[in-house]
């Protein structure tokens, strides 16, 4: 245990110490000085500050402070975070996470342990970025924490977690298509006056809108779909594995590992795809190029939806998620137990399902409006009838 040198240097109580610190990617015992306070009549002496050099040579002599906690922040997410998370996030959430990093890298120049609350604080107050790219800054820098104290790097509260994000929460609004939209998508896909050599690709993304409009299946899922996830007796599609960009992983959640219910419309999409392509049942149900690998769904968009919605004009491309916040929000106009929609998605909680994947229409607003009016005037009840203010 070490007690440290006080030195009265200038007009400061200053406390000499050791500490181990990583220097140029080593580990190295290193003598640092720290400031204690100002000489003056609360601290006239050397004894006077001694509980405050208590205070900072505690967590070493507990060893609660590990070498590595002297990095600073950006090189321990470069040389110790990244590279033990590589294997364990989804590549997806690595994407992101990176994508974050980028944006405050250079204000991350602060020692692990020396970070608090207030730092994070002001840092988000100080990025000129949106509300959504703050909330994604705060969720990485927590999970770098949280990492570091997991690892034994730090000890105590995750500075992260009192950290609020500036300004007001947007209202959610993903775009959701209705049945006439998939409709609209499906004739501008399916057109007759296409090449020969196009049919196949325009066929593709036809069962592509097709099944994502009536299976609730996220993207990554759908291009995961191999023929063998098909059971033609049960009429079930099991969902094991999804596709972010070329990299083949679990699904996003364990609940969204679950099987979902074919029905007849997806089940003849499913035959007459097969009988064209005479698949084995270890190809993917939508299979790229290179043989054995998922298709791209992104150069499907650039190459076949966009096109044949901007020459049709009728309906605009928001994205794949919208057929999956779709068929909720068409479920739910249908009067189904929005428990079971949470079922279909395979969400692990239904806060979700609605908040986030139910949109009403406004028309269904008013009928809905309409139908209490009609409800209040059975009972002849009058509003206004017992106003004596005329």
């Amino acid at each position: 245990m070490q007690r440290g040198t006080i030195i009265r240097h200038r007009a400061s109580w200053t406390l000499l110490y050791y500490d181990f610190q990583f220097r140029n990617g080593k580990r190295k015992r290193v003598r640092v000085s720290k400031k204690l306070a100002k000489v003056s009549r609360e601290y006239p002496t050397e004894r006077s500050v001694r509980h405050l050099a208590g205070d900072i040579l505690a967590p070493l002599n507990r060893k609660q402070l590990q070498p590595e906690s002297s990095l600073k922040i950006a090189d321990y997410v470069d040389d110790f975070y990244f590279p033990s998370v590589k294997e364990r996030l989804r590549p997806a959430t690595i994407d992101a996470y990176k994508f974050a990093f980028s944006k405050v890298k250079t204000k991350l120049d602060i020692r692990l342990r020396d970070f608090l609350t207030v730092h994070g604080q002001r840092l988000l107050r100080e990025i000129s970025v949106g509300r959504r790219t703050l909330i994604h800054i705060k969720a990485f820098l927590s999970a770098v924490f949280k990492h570091a104290k997991q690892e034994g790097v730090l000890d105590g509260l995750n500075p992260m977690v009192d950290v609020s994000v500036p300004g007001r929460p947007a209202k959610f609004k993903g775009a959701a298509y209705t049945i006439a939209d998939t409709l609209g998508m499906l004739e501008a896909v399916e057109q007759e006056d296409i090449s020969d050599k196009d049919i196949p690709r325009h066929q593709t993304a036809s069962d592509v809108i097709g099944i994502l409009s009536m299976t609730g299946l996220r993207q990554s899922e759908c291009q995961g779909l191999r023929w063998s996830d098909w059971d033609e007796d049960k009429q079930v599609l099991n969902i094991s594995r999804s596709v972010w960009r070329t990299t083949v992983g679990p699904t996003k959640t364990a609940a969204s590992e679950n099987s979902i219910p074919v029905i007849p419309l997806v089940r003849n999409i499913l035959v007459r795809r097969r009988d064209r392509i005479k698949p084995s049942p270890i190809d993917y149900i939508f299979a790229g190029e290179r043989r054995g690998t998922p298709l791209n769904f992104h150069n499907m968009v650039t190459d076949v939806i966009k096109p044949a919605l901007k020459e049709n004009g009728r309906v605009k491309w928001y994205g794949f998620h919208g057929f999956r916040r779709g068929l909720a929000s068409n479920l739910l106009s249908m009067g189904v137990n929005p428990k079971l929609i949470q079922a279909i998605l395979r969400h692990s909680d239904i806060t979700t399902t609605l908040e986030l994947y139910t949109m009403v229409q406004d028309n269904e607003s008013r009928e809905a409006l309409e139908k209490l009016e009609a409800k209040f005037g059975a009972t002849g009840l009058i509003f206004g009838s017992n106003d004596k203010s005329k």
